[in-house]
């Protein structure tokens, strides 16, 4: 028994609809006419869709139809048909194909459905422009084929990954027609042949970003904002943005190949360094490997004329997936901050390495403005390269991380108390403040705790004997080194540049991005520090002692002469 349907005024009621039934749906695209015609087979029924009855079971048939027993076979399923004719059907005119397509891409988003444009003919001549909307499940799943030899392209897959297809020949249908400068659709096949999605969420369209929402992350991305707060600013911005994290990741992995212009890393790493004016060398092996790069911020030269003095040196680690060594050399102003001075990826710590790199970072001062001191931790090698490139430069070695080396070694020998005590008396032999002080300090130190042979034979044979020179007050207090005697300014660079780059696994076109930020915000603060310091005057300065410096001198160095003054 066979019946016919016309369109359902109610949403989502159910129809069987036969699989035999066949539309032979032809759309010509032709110069003649431009028309698109549907041709429905006239024997099978005028209508747009037709619908049958399953077959029942006949008096007297004795086949089990629905069972694997017998005869007879399983047929075909028949999927549910769910008609929507009416919510697409409209009398508006769209003044334009944007507006067409949003409309028809709300209405279904509305009804549970995602609508794209299935095809489109805009610049045909003596052709009205067209379009066709379908669902994003019409059409059937196509094996990629390659045109030249014909055979299906075998694909690896990952063994954990499996794939599918969206695709279940879905009938819906609809047709934008341009005439008169306006746009009409009219609906050709309002049938679904799945219900409506229950979220939207999950389908690779609607979750798509706009060009303002794309723009808005990319703003967000180079102003070094994470994926998740992205997100969630989009979605403050717009509540029904239904965006995943996955098109927040594809969105700025998209805007990174485009910025690299098919350049391999090293190739946009060059090419940023000389669009920001950056000081930069290179050295490459006999395989053309790169193995060490330096580079400076295009400030640098200019605070190092101003302020060369005092230098800290110090590598860190875990910067970047290819385990490069990253040596930081930064300054100090006369307003006390910390500025960076250069960076150096290096393949391995020998001195042949670190030589070069002080050679560059020579090659950027003046001769009569070489650094006087220079700070680095108990680095062997790389003390040796700076006594080769510096010669005339004091070597002085961070005193934090010479109590730090104290205390792992020799803290397991005493209890609390007994520790204190050492710990002060090592502490003052330190800060002596003259050859002769350090010598009665030293034998008090001796005498108080001989029962620690062990403990002072560390201090005195591997820091004391070798290296006094380079940080007991006796000998540091003889250098102007404006109270730099730790490494710590270069820890707290280190510091900082870890946060910015936020793991370990950078490329290191990533790296300088981060860095070249940082350093932006760096050059602000210094600056600002700068006006201050000529624009504000402290009561304590009002005197007429500092009547010549004020505006000359920054605020630090005066403080500095009123304790030498109270002394």
């Amino acid at each position: 028994m066979e019946t016919s349907i016309a369109s359902s005024p109610s949403i989502g009621k159910e129809e069987v609809f036969n699989p035999t039934y066949e539309s032979n749906v032809h759309f010509d695209w032709g110069l003649e006419g431009c028309a698109m015609e549907m041709e429905v087979d006239k024997e099978e029924g005028a209508m747009d869709n037709v619908v049958s009855e399953p077959r029942s079971q006949q008096e007297g048939d004795t086949s089990t139809f629905g069972s694997h027993v017998g005869p007879a076979t399983n047929p075909t399923p028949t999927p549910t048909l769910y008609d929507y004719t009416e919510h697409f059907t409209t009398d508006k005119v769209f003044s334009s194909e944007k507006e067409l397509v949003e409309w028809t891409r709300c209405t279904g988003k509305r009804n549970g459905f995602v609508i794209i444009i299935k095809a489109s003919k805009k610049f045909i001549k003596n052709c009205k422009p067209r379009m066709r909307f379908s669902c994003e499940r019409s059409g059937k799943y196509r094996k990629f084929v390659k045109k030249s030899l014909g055979e299906k392209v075998a694909v690896k897959k990952r063994a954990t990954r499996s794939t599918g297809t969206k695709k279940i020949e879905f009938p819906f249908l609809l047709k934008g027609v341009k005439g008169n400068d306006c746009w009409t659709v009219s609906v050709h096949n309002g049938t679904h042949n799945h219900p409506p999605a229950v979220y939207l969420e999950g389908h690779s369209y609607p979750e798509r970003l706009s060009a303002e929402q794309t723009a808005m992350l990319v703003d967000l991305s180079v102003s070094m904002v994470k994926p998740k707060q992205i997100l969630s600013q989009l979605k403050g911005n717009d509540p029904s943005n239904i965006t995943t994290i996955k098109h927040v990741y594809n969105a700025r992995h998209k805007y990174r190949v485009i910025e690299k212009a098919g350049r391999t890393q090293t190739q946009h790493l060059m090419a940023q360094l000389q669009h920001f004016s950056y000081v930069n060398w290179d050295r490459s092996n006999k395989d053309g490997n790169v193995t060490e790069l330096f580079w400076a911020p295009p400030c640098a030269g200019e605070m190092l004329r101003a302020f060369p003095r005092v230098l800290m040196m110090d590598c860190t680690y875990k910067t970047n997936r290819y385990k490069f060594p990253l040596l930081q050399i930064v300054g100090v102003t006369c307003t006390e901050l910390t500025f960076n001075v250069a960076f150096a990826f290096i393949e391995c710590e020998k001195k042949e390495n670190y030589t070069w790199v002080l050679e560059k970072l020579k090659g950027m001062m003046d001769a009569d403005a070489l650094p006087v001191v220079i700070v680095t931790d108990r680095e062997l090698v790389l003390m040796n390269a700076i006594r080769s490139v510096f010669p005339h430069a004091t070597n002085l070695l961070c005193r934090f991380h010479i109590s730090k080396n104290v205390l792992a070694k020799c803290r397991k020998m005493f209890d609390d108390k007994t520790w204190e005590e050492f710990s002060c008396s090592w502490g003052l032999v330190v800060l002596s403040a003259s050859v002769t002080q350090y010598e009665e300090r030293l034998r008090a130190l001796k005498r108080d705790f001989q029962m620690f042979p062990t403990s002072l034979d560390y201090v005195e044979k591997n820091w004391l004997i070798p290296y006094k020179e380079r940080f007991v007050g006796a000998w540091t207090d003889k250098v102007m080194h404006f109270g730099n005697l730790t490494s710590n300014r270069a820890e707290s660079a280190h510091a900082a540049l870890k946060h910015q780059l936020e793991h370990s696994q950078c490329n290191f076109d990533n790296i300088w991005e981060k860095m070249h930020r940082l350093i932006l915000l760096q050059e602000t603060e210094v600056k600002a520090s700068f006006e201050k310091s000529l624009t504000s005057i402290p009561h304590e300065f009002r005197s007429p002692l500092f009547e010549m410096l004020r505006g000359v001198v920054s605020k630090n160095g005066m403080t500095h002469v009123l304790a030498a003054r109270d002394i």
